[in-house]
Formats: structure tokens, sequence, C-alpha cells
């Protein structure tokens, strides 16, 4: 009981602080815990997807407990409402906004256009509460805005494939993130899930170390004419 006590006071931590990441001797003097009792609590909360680790060695909320930091995400909701709203309105499609928390994307805050809204729910609902980087146009352009050192930790040699369409190489994922750089966009078609596509840019660093970006999703691979409405509705924002 005590430990599991102990493992929620970081985790209570760690949400009170977001979007702040904290450093192990932060927690250990929180919680008044030698810094090998913090490091073991923060690496076992980490392991389990409560906690992330950023690339500046800290911590923050996890995929799993990200939502429960309730005022920095309704900041983040907020803020990106706007934006979020003009993209729809402009294309037509769902439109997402999401954090990068150590290496996954986890979804903030959706928008989809009131024709298929329940649809898109649950198809994006049934993937699960967060995303791998390497295999998302979303995370790719969070990947994009990493230091080079921090991307290669986070890239694997070799990615399991989700679907026949997924990039499972190394040089083909640099080399779709060096792409997607330098057009400011970044697209995949079916690699998650073979009915979607999606086109992300990222937006910017945030405090807690990770990325956030915004993300058009589609049920099906835009045509001639919706596409450049796509890419030029995110360029706008």
């Amino acid at each position: 009981m005590r430990s599991a006590d102990r493992t929620l006071a970081a985790l209570d931590f760690l949400v009170d602080a977001a979007p702040l990441a904290v450093r192990v001797t932060d927690v250990a003097q929180h919680l008044e815990l030698s810094m090998a009792t913090a490091s073991r609590l923060l690496a076992a909360l980490v392991e389990r997807g409560y906690a992330s680790r950023t690339s500046e060695r800290r911590f923050t909320v996890g995929p799993r407990s990200v939502l429960l930091a309730g005022k920095w995400i309704a900041t983040l909701r907020t803020a990106a409402a706007g934006p979020m709203a003009r993209v729809v309105a402009a294309t037509g499609e769902s439109v997402m906004l999401a954090q990068q928390l150590g290496g996954v994307v986890v979804p903030i805050a959706w928008q989809p256009p009131r024709h298929h809204a329940d649809q898109m729910a649950e198809k994006l609902s049934g993937l699960g509460p967060w995303f791998p980087l390497w295999a998302t146009a979303t995370g790719r352009a969070m990947l994009g805005k990493l230091p080079s050192a921090h991307r290669a930790k986070l890239l694997p040699e070799k990615c399991p494939r989700l679907t026949d369409r997924t990039v499972a190489g190394s040089a083909e994922l640099r080399q779709l993130i060096r792409d997607g750089e330098r057009t400011g966009l970044h697209i995949e078609n079916g690699e998650v899930d073979p009915d979607l596509w999606c086109c992300a840019v990222a937006l910017e660093r945030g405090t807690m170390g990770g990325v956030l970006a915004m993300a058009v999703i589609s049920s099906s691979e835009p045509d001639p004419v919706q596409r450049p409405r796509i890419l030029n509705a995110l360029r706008r924002e």
C-alpha cells in the first residue's frame, strides 16, 4: 500500500505540474524520497504509459494520464478552437490537435464535420488513445521539429507493419520526414488504418519538451480538387 500511495502521489505531482515537465529531484523533494526511489517510481509510471520522459530527461504526464491534466488541456483546446474550426469549414474534413508525449502521439482535441461526426469518432476511438510517431503524418511532423539526436532515438531500425502500406524502414522514414520538412506538410495514406488519409503540420515545441501538431484526417484519399484545399487550409493556420 505504501508503494502504491507513493506512485499515485508522484502521478498527482506530474498532473498538477503539467504542462511543465519536472526533474527526478523535484519529485524526490516533493514526496520526501531518495533520488533512487523517486527514479524507480517514475520509471514504473513511464513503463505503464502514465508518465512520459522528455528529451531533456524530465518527466510529465503520459498517454494514459494526459486527460487528468484538465487545466492544461482546457488551455490548449481553447487556443486551438479557432484554427481548427476554420480548417473544418474550409475542408469539410475532421481536424485533430495532438501532442507528442515521449515516443507517441496523443490526441488532445478534434473537430469533425457534422455530416460524418459519428462515423469518424467510431473510427478514431477504435485506433486507441495514442499512435506511434513513426507511422503517422502527425508523428512525422513532430519528429521533424526535434533535435536530430533525439529523433534518432525515437526511430526504430525496423518498424512493425500496421497495414500493407506502412513505411517500416528507417531510411525511408527519415526521407519522408525530410520531404515533409521541405514542404511544411506531412502526409500518410493508409499506414495506420487502410481507410484513413492524413495531412499534418507541426505547430511548435511545447513547454513539455514535445511538439504540438494539427492534422486533417479524411476517410479516403482526397480528389485533385479537395487535396490542395486541405493543404492550403493547413498552411494558412
